[in-house]
């Protein structure tokens, strides 16, 4: 697979689902992130956050050819139009991408429901699986539940790599501490719901399979035998 994740802000893909990035890159599938707005609406310089960012592409380096991508749209201001699905279009085919990881259409931020529906849009044509993973405070919280559909166990490895992005933006001041324990916690239970150490959980809008045509028989052994 070649799977773009699409977050509203810095910190969003390592919240939903950077644990899911850095084991399906163990596993050997393509990984690439992109934050569709570079948080210009802050107080505090862009620079400051671009270093979260920053670390957590190079998390993601340390595992293969990968790359964190960063948007120019506004902060607090992002809109489910022409210029914006563009931007993701030109991901998807610049990088080749069939898979999509994004928000859930259920979120109660307002730029994570844009984010969610740019990324549909853009998916539309060439992109085979479009998932959707959950947030503790902006996915439970709403009257569209979150539906665990599709669970991707997470090895230790991984599960340290997605704390480690996570407490490089809590230390910065630009995550509360209490979100990412939260998502540590919500790994934990989602793996525990599959019989593993972790998991992050996904629903699905659709995903292609592709059927794997049956192994020959063996010479010399009957059919049934």
């Amino acid at each position: 697979m070649r799977i773009l994740a699409v977050g509203a802000h810095p910190d969003d893909v390592e919240l939903g689902c950077f644990g899911t990035l850095l084991e399906l890159q163990k596993q050997g599938h393509t990984v690439h992130a992109v934050s569709l707005t570079s948080g210009r609406a802050w107080k505090r310089p862009w620079a400051e956050r671009k270093k979260c960012l920053d670390a957590s592409a190079a998390i993601l380096r340390k595992g293969g050819d990968a790359a964190f991508h960063a948007g120019a749209f506004i902060e607090g201001h992002l809109e489910h139009g022409k210029e914006t699905v563009a931007f993701v279009d030109d991901l998807i085919r610049d990088l080749q991408i069939d898979t999509i990881l994004t928000h859930h259409y259920g979120e109660s931020h307002q730029d994570h429901i844009a984010a969610e529906r740019i990324a549909a849009s853009a998916s539309r044509k060439s992109v085979r699986t479009l998932l959707l993973w959950e947030s503790v405070l902006y996915t439970h919280r709403n009257v569209f539940p979150f539906r665990p559909q599709l669970y991707v166990p997470i090895s230790p490895a991984a599960f340290r790599g997605k704390g480690l992005a996570l407490r490089n933006y809590a230390r910065k001041g630009f995550l509360q501490p209490t979100e990412a324990l939260a998502h540590q916690h919500l790994a934990r239970y989602r793996g525990g719901e599959v019989g593993a150490r972790y998991a992050e959980a996904f629903e699905v809008v659709w995903q292609t399979l592709t059927p794997t045509p049956p192994a020959p028989p063996v010479a010399g052994r009957r059919r049934g035998a």
